[in-house]
């Protein structure tokens, strides 16, 4: 799957509007301080417990759990945002392509459940969050699915000061594109209440923007929750017609080794991108290699463009 851009684009275009998230989670370091529904700061005495306000405890009617502590690897925002995920989507319309895609988007199942250290906490998991949703299945893998989706693809989700607050997990538009060690795009988020004035305004006429996956299997599911912090991708290069848009999962100010270690333990790939592929390695990845990366934190800027994202 890949997302590719219908027309030439420039640098520094909104590719598309801002994207509300299937799902979500706040850090447990954060549930006091900011809102469980839109992520931003609480005030000093919050109308409603963990939310800025009615309007934020009225769209969020996900069940209010405490996961147990199952794993080092599976943390208690992912459990919290693969059960707001369930309660999302319907069992039976998800039901339809498991284990291996859940709400269209790749699960990485069978790889996860491979490994023992995954294995035997996502089953742990599945089985509490069978529990507080009382199901009646005889198993657990629409359980276990919704874990592994969020596992694949969830993003952290971080402020504008770059404080990572929590994750979340957007549909095809946003999940469909892929990585790249030098990327051609960026992504930032929006952090407002509901119905708030400061989100961002965009040009009359956004990109064309396909996936060339023809099966569209999450067509259904974009924005299903309609709340939660947005996601906007934005050029930072010239993109043409026909070219794959990429973004980065990943801090790319580091060696290639310990780049493709970073993807493997969060995405179960490895990258084969041309900076990684490059024999001999590129100008910024062989400085990389010889000297620590806090002694050049102008490097980044040698190989990739200044980051439009950083605006409003």
């Amino acid at each position: 799957m890949e997302t590719i851009s219908a027309e030439d684009v420039g640098i520094g275009v909104d590719l598309f509007p801002a994207l509300s998230p299937l799902t979500f989670s706040l850090y447990d370091s954060f549930l006091s301080s900011h809102c469980s529904s839109c992520f931003s700061l609480l005030p000093p005495t919050p109308p409603h417990h963990f939310y800025c306000s009615a309007a934020c405890s009225l769209v969020d009617d996900s069940p209010t759990v405490s996961p147990p502590d199952l794993s080092p690897i599976l943390s208690a925002s992912d459990i919290r945002a693969a059960l707001r995920l369930l309660n999302s989507i319907s069992s039976s319309s998800a039901a339809a392509s498991l284990p291996h895609r859940f709400g269209g988007l790749l699960t990485n199942h069978h790889r996860l459940m491979a490994d023992s250290s995954f294995s035997v906490a996502i089953r742990r998991a599945a089985s509490f969050i069978s529990a507080v949703l009382r199901s009646d299945r005889k198993d657990t893998l629409l359980e276990e699915a919704a874990i592994c989706s969020v596992l694949t693809n969830a993003v952290e989700v971080q402020d504008r000061a770059g404080v990572a607050l929590g994750i979340a997990v957007y549909g095809s538009r946003f999940s469909w594109i892929n990585h790249s060690c030098s990327p051609n795009a960026c992504y930032r988020f929006v952090i407002s209440p509901p119905h708030s004035t400061t989100t961002p305004s965009f040009q009359e006429t956004l990109p064309r923007i396909t996936n060339t996956d023809k099966e569209h299997f999450s067509s259904n599911y974009e924005g299903t929750v309609r709340y939660g912090p947005k996601v906007i991708v934005r050029s930072i290069k010239g993109i043409k017609s026909g070219e794959e848009i990429t973004v980065s999962y990943i801090d790319l100010l580091q060696p290639t080794g310990l780049r493709q270690s970073d993807l493997w333990s969060k995405s179960r790939f490895i990258c084969n991108c041309g900076r990684c592929a490059a024999s001999p390695p590129a100008y910024v990845d062989s400085i990389l290699e010889d000297r620590p990366w806090y002694d050049f934190p102008y490097t980044l800027m040698l190989s990739i463009p200044g980051s439009c994202c950083l605006g409003a």
